[in-house]
């Protein structure tokens, strides 16, 4: 028989064993005697149906820190069945029973607490380290528990209105009872979150199929924790509700492949024609083989299982552990090993090739770093051509006089030129080295440094931009700057202060400048004929220009 039809013969086995089980729950019973024989027989049935799905889970799951967790679960819900079964037709004691009942929630919280994680524990490696949150998780479910079975010392689960011994026929609910329903849904609802973001198989369908059951669990907890009739009379039996839906939930994952199992290893070697391969036990008995799987000693065994082992020809044995022995299998990889040869030889020529190319490109890079440059300074040049001019004529002046009152000023002038000459080439390099726009701030500082150096020539000067202008362009920036220079220059033997505006009027950007010692401006008008003039004082001038 092939496996899916095993498999197919074990799902309809289960599903009658369950069909059975109701049926003896809900059948009419006419006797004590018929109550005892159907009850007993439905307990029989979900033991067995439990315990054979405790050795499924412990021959077949691969990782085993999930089927720890899963084994534990399967035997938590045979300790339930067990509980359920001895309360109702063994114990007839009021404390007895009521220890029963209490002890159900053992199951009830740790069921949910394993389960949410060996949700966290599917696609992670084996070797990872997950002490601390698997603890932190079961110590928090079992404080949980611990806090029921100690009821009659506190009754923070149960309060019960008479005095001892108590009756779970008439009780009320304590806040623990809902600290333990939340922490039972939380790990249920987390549990589902976390299966849909690991059901990444590619059969969609099939990925699904977990979260039906799951979502009828969550439905169950709810219903029951609210009180839902139609849940507590017909659906009410919360050992088996829980333990059904918790083992279809993982059952589901293992049909769809979210949790690996080491099934068919029989058909496996059967249909491995083209595989060389081995399993052995942990002794290094051989059990399977197949292909033509090299003769290896215990040793090169014992070798492979830490690392890949090389044998002649390009043939390298691999090792992965089982539970109970160890998997080999033999991969020639002689091609890969030619290629490696190969890529490495290409890796030569290229690093060589590399080496020669990146030796060309800072060649490059360093004449086109000499060309930059070159441009720069022929730009700074350009733009202050003029003070470069007045510089020499300052300096040939200061060689031809002999009077030091001369000498002092034409070096004062030499500073204000300087200045300018400074901050001009600062504005320059912002804009083209940093590719960024120039600022106001930029402006701000350049126009401060000039007013600094006018004071060698007793000379105050202040300015005022307006700071409701938008924007001000690396032109405009610059234009300000050069008028406020201009100005200067041809007015610093007369000039005993200087005001600069810029402001924004209907939309166009205006410098403007206020002087103080001028008998006349005719030489700016000369040299700039769009410049308006306008004297508002004896030897004050108002001069105004657009940008």
């Amino acid at each position: 028989m092939s496996y899916s039809k095993k498999r197919r013969v074990s799902y309809i086995a289960v599903f009658v064993c369950v069909a059975a089980a109701l049926l003896c729950r809900y059948v009419k019973k006419t006797s004590d005697i018929e109550n005892i024989i159907l009850d007993q027989s439905c307990t029989c049935l979900y033991l067995g149906l439990y315990i054979a799905w405790g050795i499924y889970l412990q021959k077949r799951v691969v990782n085993y820190k999930i089927r720890r967790c899963l084994v534990e679960i399967a035997c938590l819900m045979v300790f339930g069945i067990f509980l359920r079964s001895i309360k109702y037709h063994i114990l007839m004691e009021v404390f007895s029973r009521r220890m029963c009942w209490y002890l159900y929630y053992i199951p009830c919280t740790m069921i949910p607490t394993l389960g949410l994680n060996a949700a966290i524990l599917m696609g992670e490696e084996e070797e990872k380290n997950t002490r601390v949150r698997t603890l932190a998780l079961v110590l928090t479910a079992i404080l949980l528990a611990l806090l029921v079975i100690t009821n009659d010392f506190h009754q923070l689960v149960f309060s019960f209105a008479g005095e001892k011994p108590f009756s779970d026929a008439k009780y009320q609910q304590g806040p623990v009872f809902f600290a333990v329903q939340i922490w039972v849904i939380s790990c249920l609802i987390a549990m589902e979150v976390i299966l849909i973001k690991k059901s990444k198989i590619p059969n969609k369908r099939r990925a699904w199929l977990p979260f039906f059951p799951e979502a009828l669990l969550l439905i169950w907890s709810f219903g029951n924790v609210i009180g839902i009739s139609v849940i507590r009379n017909y659906f009410g039996d919360m050992t088996v509700v829980c333990c059904l839906l918790m083992s279809a939930i993982y059952q589901s994952c293992i049909y769809c492949g979210l949790i690996e199992t080491n099934t068919r290893y029989t058909e496996l070697f059967q249909a491995a024609g083209g595989i060389s391969a081995e399993i052995t036990d942990d002794r290094w008995k051989v059990w399977y083989r197949s292909g033509e799987f090299p003769n290896i000693t215990d040793q090169m065994r014992h070798d492979a299982k830490y690392a890949p082992l090389m044998l002649e020809h390009g043939i390298q044995i691999k090792h992965i552990s089982l539970r109970g022995g160890h998997a080999f299998w033999a991969e020639d990889i002689s091609p890969v090993l030619d290629q490696y040869k190969e890529l490495e030889e290409l890796q030569v020529e290229l690093t060589e090739r590399n080496r020669l190319l990146q030796i060309a490109y800072e060649k490059k890079a360093k004449k086109k770093a000499i060309e930059e440059k070159n441009r720069l300074f022929n730009l700074i040049q350009n733009q202050t051509k003029h003070q470069i001019y007045l510089l020499d004529y300052y300096l040939d002046e200061l060689q031809k006089t002999d009077s030091e009152e001369i000498y002092d000023k034409l070096l004062r002038k030499i500073v204000v030129v300087g200045t300018y000459m400074k901050r001009r080439k600062n504005l320059i390099l912002s804009q083209k080295e940093k590719q960024a726009k120039l600022t106001a701030e930029d402006l701000k500082r350049s126009l401060t440094e000039s007013c600094d150096s006018l004071k060698l020539c007793d000379i105050k000067g202040t300015f005022y931009i307006d700071p409701t202008i938008k924007s001000l362009g690396d032109d405009s920036i610059l234009k300000c700057y050069d008028f406020f220079e201009w100005v200067i220059e041809e007015l610093i033997d007369e000039l005993q202060s200087v005001f600069l505006r810029i402001a924004e009027i209907d939309g166009q950007l205006k410098i403007a400048v206020t002087v103080k010692g001028p008998s006349d401006l005719s030489v700016l008008l000369k040299k700039n004929p769009g410049l308006y003039i306008e004297q508002e004082a004896e030897n004050e001038w108002f001069a105004a220009v657009k940008v």
